[in-house]
């Protein structure tokens, strides 16, 4: 997983139940397992990261999201043109009158 922010130990140590450990026969301790099962456990939660990643960021709403946003920076950078423009005008406006 491309995500080094993953804390494998605690999601194992924290989130997976007593009974659930007790059941499979897994040791409490993350660095008991064995490398194969470590493995297996960082396997799952980086499938189910990438799965909830993906449900979260639909494409379709993302390409929709960036278009709007682009039209919005479009729309305010004019904005921002005609409001400098207006000052300019003040400004010269102001400068003939003293």
């Amino acid at each position: 997983m491309t995500n080094k922010n993953i804390n494998y130990q605690q999601i194992y140590e924290d989130q997976l139940t007593d009974a659930i450990r007790s059941s499979l026969e897994l040791p409490r301790g993350y660095y008991e397992l064995s490398h194969q099962q470590r493995m297996m456990i960082e396997e799952m939660i980086d499938a189910g990261y990438r799965r909830a990643v993906e449900d979260a960021l639909d494409p379709v709403i993302l390409n929709d999201t960036a278009a709007l946003a682009a039209e919005m920076g479009t729309q305010l950078y004019n904005f921002a043109n005609v409001l400098g423009d207006y000052l300019k005008d003040i400004d010269a406006l102001d400068d003939e009158e003293v």
